[in-house]
């Protein structure tokens, strides 16, 4: 007779990959120049003044503590924005995707 818990290793495996997967596809998309992108930095950082000083302007109305949207036509925009202590630079389009946004 077989006993529930043998699987509990295969049923975990499971619930990770469908929590994960769609993580690692935002945070591996490719940037697309000139598209909205999603700025994150230090808690606490002046995410309008990082998004400025790289060239860009923020965009939308509401704003994660560690996360702000951001466009620019400069075309280093992503080197710049880590270069003003952005942690990571996201896809907007994506993460959009991700929460259930139609664009």
């Amino acid at each position: 007779m077989t006993r529930p818990v043998q699987f509990l290793p295969a049923i975990l495996g499971i619930v990770f990959c469908l929590t994960v997967t769609p993580v690692l596809a935002v945070v591996g998309a490719p940037l697309k120049e000139g598209e909205p992108v999603v700025v994150v930095a230090a808690p606490g950082a002046d995410l309008n003044r990082i998004v400025e000083a790289s060239g860009g302007w923020v965009i939308g109305v509401s704003r994660a503590p560690m996360a702000v949207m951001g466009a620019s036509d400069v075309e280093d925009f992503e080197d710049r924005l880590k270069e003003n202590g952005a942690w990571a630079i996201l896809d907007g389009e994506a993460l959009s995707w991700l929460c259930g946004v139609k664009t």
